[in-house]
């Protein structure tokens, strides 16, 4: 069962205004109230200094917060939910911008098993559970995803998403002028296969080729 009824990221920004229009033009659908959507997730933006990824419930049972091991903060809320999310299930709903779809906030851990018994406690259920190319999965409670991945890698957590023609589109944010960088995968440098893009307000967004129209990242 999860936490609540609703949930969104949130995301502390210097700028609310400027930050709204750059994720606009990143392809996020303005909702009001200074939060952005892709379809399947929130991205509540709020003014104040850069923090770590954190995810905020409604409708939960109780109020407090809880913290993963990997430093995920989840603050829970008794209050009812300020909008409702724009599906029932996070793993099958359409995509309505132009990165695709949203595959998973994906968090840097060092250890898998440790993390996932804290999201299954949470209320997540597993997805897929893989051992290669290093030990990792992804989790779901239908209102949200996470992927956890046992790497010693500084990304920390990124927003992660998935488009057969990622390549085209990389290739168009990079003409207006968004800074992709190439991952260390050993791709040429030029192939837009896969790219990362750290925002200027210090968010990470993972952009991948590859279909996950069936929920099967």
């Amino acid at each position: 069962m999860a936490l609540g009824t609703y949930v969104e990221i949130l995301h502390y920004v210097n700028d609310l205004s400027a930050a709204g229009d750059y994720y606009q033009r990143l392809g996020l659908v303005a909702l009001g109230d200074d939060v952005y959507t892709d379809g399947r997730y929130h991205l509540h933006l709020l003014a104040g200094p850069a923090a770590p990824t954190s995810l905020r419930y409604y409708g939960c049972a109780s109020a407090g917060a809880i913290t993963s091991p990997a430093g995920i903060k989840i603050e829970m809320s008794s209050e009812p939910p300020p909008r409702s999310l724009p599906h029932d299930n996070v793993a099958r709903a359409p995509d309505i911008t132009r990165l695709g779809k949203f595959g998973e906030l994906s968090a840097m851990i060092p250890d898998l098993e440790v993390e996932c018994a804290f999201w299954e406690a949470a209320g997540y259920t597993t997805l897929g559970k893989y051992t290669t190319p290093q030990p990792w999965g992804i989790w779901c409670d239908q209102l949200f995803l996470i992927g956890l991945h046992q790497d010693e890698s500084d990304d920390g957590f990124a927003i992660c998403h998935f488009a057969p023609d990622m390549k085209e589109v990389n290739a168009q944010l990079l003409e207006e002028g968004f800074d992709l960088q190439p991952f260390e995968s050993g791709l040429p440098p030029d192939d837009l296969s896969y790219r990362k893009l750290l925002t200027p307000y210090g968010q990470l967004f993972y952009l991948f080729t590859g279909d996950i129209s069936e929920a099967k990242p």
